[in-house]
């Protein structure tokens, strides 16, 4: 496949805050190999729309890493409410022209979405930049939810310093809605490739901090079903600096 764009400087979730308005919509496809550069061209084509330039800012991903099921994800972010409220809005898309020509192409395809849902951030750290994103999955009992946010903010602001030195991002999110595999919670790692994840994840799992967060997860029985990496392709409506 033929990338339209092999690296993005632009940091997965770069506009994410603490604030609750903050949200995002995910949406998951299986692309055989000989369909990508179409499937990629036609969001590419609606985002370059009329329609599309409005939106909230929106990327596209490849899945380098997990369930074979899923090659890539769509998803929009925005800490306006509105705005990505109108994304599940059928009366938004219905009859809107920019929207039916990408539908049809999908359809044409066969490469409508596997499965969609939507969450937003509780944590993160600093936001440097990066492409390649690993994600945990958590299955999070409800009396547990409290704690181990509370742990991965002490986390996070005790390893900032050390993800300074490592161009490192974390990040946990809540799951909202949408999905069928029972996940509460997304944990995030990014960092600008696989090799500095690798290195990284040495320096960061010799930290006490990260026994701390483990041994949180073991006593409040969190469960991790599935572990996915996947690298930005291409952005659309980045915010301005």
């Amino acid at each position: 496949m033929k990338k339209i764009s092999t690296i993005l400087i632009i940091a997965f979730f770069t506009v994410f805050t603490s604030q609750a308005q903050t949200s995002w919509i995910n949406w998951e496809f299986n692309v055989p190999p000989q369909k990508q550069d179409a499937f990629v061209g036609a969001i590419n084509t609606f985002f370059n729309s009329e329609t599309g330039k409005k939106l909230p800012m929106a990327y596209l991903t490849e899945q380098t890493l997990g369930n074979n099921e899923v090659t890539h994800h769509l998803s929009v972010v925005s800490d306006n409410a509105d705005a990505i409220g109108k994304m599940l809005d059928p009366s938004n898309w219905q009859k809107n022209g920019d929207y039916q020509a990408m539908g049809q192409v999908m359809t044409e395809l066969g490469t409508l979405p596997l499965r969609s849902f939507a969450g937003m951030p509780l944590v993160q750290s600093t936001q440097k930049g990066n492409g390649f994103q690993v994600i945990y999955s958590m299955e999070v009992p409800f009396d547990q939810m409290t704690p181990i946010t509370e742990a991965f903010q002490n986390l996070v602001n005790t390893m900032q310093p050390l993800l300074d030195d490592l161009s490192g991002e974390m990040s946990l999110h809540q799951h909202i809605a949408g999905d069928d595999r029972g996940v509460t919670h997304y944990a995030l790692e990014s960092y600008k490739s696989y090799a500095d994840y690798l290195r990284a994840k040495n320096k960061l799992m010799q930290a006490p901090e990260f026994g701390e967060m483990f041994e949180a997860m073991g006593q409040g029985n969190i469960h991790n079903p599935y572990t996915i990496a996947r690298t930005m392709l291409i952005m659309w409506n980045a915010p301005s600096e």
